[in-house]
């Protein structure tokens, strides 16, 4: 895991994620990816494979902007 780019196609995916009412517990990284893999969405679950836990909550963040429905974070 390490510091790796946040692309606009991973802040989409994953907003569409959390949308999606899916994912339960946003900050699950493994359950990200794992619904990411269910999804298609091959660069999100890349993304979380690779990311480091404060590169994944970066991009967390920046999805729970741009999601339409109201996320909570920690």
């Amino acid at each position: 895991m390490t510091r790796v780019e946040i692309t606009d196609d991973v802040v989409a995916q994953l907003a569409e994620l959390l949308d999606s009412g899916d994912l339960d517990e946003p900050t699950n990284w493994m359950g990200a990816q794992f619904l990411a893999q269910d999804y298609g969405f091959d660069a999100l679950a890349r993304f979380v494979f690779e990311a480091d836990a404060a590169t994944y909550y970066e991009a967390l963040t920046r999805a729970a902007e741009r999601a339409d429905s109201d996320v909570p974070l920690p």
